[in-house]
């Protein structure tokens, strides 16, 4: 079990992130997260499991942007994202137990676009007015070429300023120090919804995949992740999922507000 130091303690509760190295916590293999997400990225496109959305790159190819609600289907991404060694270390920076609420992995692929900048509360704070904490893990090398995640240290703190849903304002995003967080393959960044991040674009030709794993506090209900999923689901399902019938520009307001989705002729945002 990995025990957090008391610097790094300080420094999470004061910057709203932690950078924690592979060789600190030796939870996982490279190797592994990799072997891993290419099972999952090849999955066939079934309707009610896992959750595969696209883009459309600023070349206009469309090619998979992520893949949610994954791990029920994959014993070792399961036995990481909900294992103790894992918990434990959320536990120390929470405070408290936590448990599973949203997982995801962002495949950033070659030419794959940037996430705005925004705080993930916004597209949580329907489920409950609950706090969450976000071990994102670096599959492959996270640099600035290809896109690797930017915050506003100490933002968890701030008053931001919104323009749509959790996007952050364009006046708010210009005025602040964004510091890039490269990560070298089996990384850990944790960090909280309320903390300000964005990343770039992919310009190089290899992929920068990383998982998410979003955590709510277990004393708030150990139902939250299916409810949050029943409901993404219904109003902003893949796109093999959906009705061309139906509009889902609420949806897309909800949970697309940040992320380079693809659109329909159904989202009118």
């Amino acid at each position: 079990m990995v025990t957090l130091s008391e610097p790094q303690l300080t420094f999470y509760r004061e910057n709203g992130y932690l950078h924690l190295k592979a060789s600190e916590h030796n939870l996982v293999s490279p190797a592994e997260l990799q072997s891993w997400t290419e099972d999952v990225r090849t999955w066939p496109l079934e309707k009610g499991k896992w959750m595969p959305y696209f883009e459309i790159t600023p070349e206009g190819k469309r090619q998979m942007m992520r893949t949610e609600n994954f791990v029920d289907y994959h014993p070792q991404w399961n036995e990481l994202v909900c294992g103790e060694a894992l918990g434990s270390i959320l536990a120390q920076l929470a405070g408290e137990e936590t448990i599973l609420f949203k997982d995801k992995i962002n495949y950033k692929l070659p030419g794959g676009n940037g996430f705005h900048a925004h705080v993930d509360y916004h597209a949580y704070s329907h489920i409950g007015e609950i706090s969450h904490l976000t071990a994102n893990v670096a599959i492959d090398d996270a640099t600035l070429a290809n896109g690797c995640l930017e915050v506003v240290p100490g933002s968890h703190k701030m008053a931001i300023e919104f323009s749509q849903g959790g996007r952050i304002s364009a006046e708010w995003e210009e005025r602040q120090n964004w510091v890039s967080v490269p990560l070298g393959s089996g990384d850990i960044l944790f960090f909280g919804s309320v903390l300000a991040h964005r990343s770039q674009e992919n310009k190089t030709e290899k992929s920068r995949s990383s998982l998410y794993a979003t955590f709510a506090m277990k004393k708030d209900g150990e139902g939250l992740r299916r409810k949050y999923y029943e409901h993404r689901r219904m109003m902003f399902p893949p796109d093999h999922e959906r009705d061309e019938n139906r509009d889902y520009t609420q949806g897309w307001k909800q949970y697309g507000f940040a992320a380079p989705f693809t659109k329909t002729d159904a989202i009118k945002a």
